[in-house]
């Protein structure tokens, strides 16, 4: 039996959420985004003194992820991000749809992103 809790929930249309991003420190070089994350809470502080590691790490992202995450500024929806896959790498509409919500749901996740409806 349906609520109507979990009744709204399911009519909710995931491509029209706004993807913004929650990360502040990042770069683009050459078209690639590199996201960095420094380890400041006191169990990574011990753990980066255990394993001789250092403050600050990072993720260098593909042409694809660089360009969706340089887009989720919050002002564009999803199926937005989409459609400007669908002209950059001339793929379907379908697979760019699918491929961008697995790579969001991921970002999000981590926490790196949130939504805005």
């Amino acid at each position: 039996m349906l609520n109507k809790k979990n009744k709204d929930k399911s009519q909710e249309n995931f491509l029209l959420y706004r993807p913004l991003r929650k990360i502040e420190e990042w770069e683009v070089t050459d078209d690639t985004v590199k996201l960095f994350f420094r380890h400041d809470k006191p169990v990574e502080r011990f753990m980066r003194w255990l394993i001789k590691k250092s403050k600050v790490s990072d993720i260098k992202l593909d042409d694809r992820g660089s360009m969706v995450w340089q887009l989720c500024d919050g002002t564009r929806t999803v199926y937005d991000i989409a459609l400007a896959m669908v002209e950059r790498f001339n793929d379907t509409e379908q697979n760019s749809i699918d491929r961008l919500i697995m790579f969001l749901r991921y970002l999000s996740r981590r926490g790196w992103i949130t939504f805005e409806k």
